[in-house]
């Protein structure tokens, strides 16, 4: 699923992980979007703590200038120590100047 703010002007048309639940032992997901402008982006994955709060797994692209268009970036499933990351509900978060556009995977082990 995927959550875009309330504007007139989205720069994000859509945002999605490809596939939305994979065993990160096995394969990998893309988190795809697609821009209606040139932007720079910052995306990273992160999970839900017990206080609701949002922890940093791994950082994807930071301060990346795209292009118009579609883009995608493959996440392992991996942590930003280099680990699996542990099964459960992260959040693909894509952030352009103060916009934050969100996008679930799921993570599983056989």
């Amino acid at each position: 699923s995927c959550s875009l703010p309330q504007s007139s002007d989205l720069l994000v048309t859509s945002l999605r992980c490809t596939p939305s639940a994979f065993d990160s032992f096995r394969a990998n997901t893309e988190v795809r979007y697609t821009l209606a402008g040139a932007a720079t982006i910052t995306l990273y994955i992160a999970q839900r703590s017990q206080s609701r709060d949002l922890v940093l797994v791994n950082a994807l692209a930071s301060n990346i200038r795209e292009t118009k268009g579609s883009h995608g970036h493959t996440w392992l499933g991996d942590t930003h120590l280099g680990v699996f990351a542990e099964s459960g509900d992260y959040i693909a978060i894509l952030q352009i100047n103060n916009n934050t556009y969100e996008a679930a995977v799921r993570v599983f082990h056989w």
